[in-house]
């Protein structure tokens, strides 16, 4: 139980920092983002939900919304975390957590950034290209 308290405590004090205009670089919001996903490995999912409530906007208008949050979390992500779900799922935004919203944005810029560093072209320009090769 403590690694997971650790982990909700991280996640926090990185959103609160965000928020609050600290700068990171990549690499180090994708090592604080992976030290997290460690300490959260195996956990409940609803432990997350219960300190981070699903989305309550209830209109189905293509976004997220409780509905589908709620058949997401049943679906995809079973009773515990496991390699990839905490990523996957804090990139999707559908919790109104404004502090693991900022992380999940940083999350995704710092992974565009060092795949532009590494590349030269952005994830956007490769998705874009994949997407039109069809």
């Amino acid at each position: 139980m403590n690694r997971q308290k650790n982990g909700y405590r991280n996640l926090l004090v990185l959103g609160r920092n965000l928020k609050a205009g600290a700068k990171y670089e990549p690499e180090e919001i994708i090592a604080a983002i992976s030290l997290i996903e460690e300490q959260l490995l195996w956990t409940p999912v609803e432990d997350f939900f219960r300190l981070f409530p699903p989305i309550k906007r209830y209109a189905d208008d293509g976004t997220w919304d409780y509905k589908s949050t709620l058949k997401m979390i049943e679906e995809d992500l079973g009773e515990r975390f496991g390699k990839g779900d905490f990523l996957n799922l804090l990139m999707m935004g559908c919790y109104e957590n404004p502090f693991v919203n900022r992380v999940g944005i940083a999350f995704m810029k710092a992974t565009s950034e060092l795949y532009r560093k590494k590349t030269g072209k952005s994830l956007l320009e490769e998705a874009m290209k994949h997407l039109f090769l069809r």
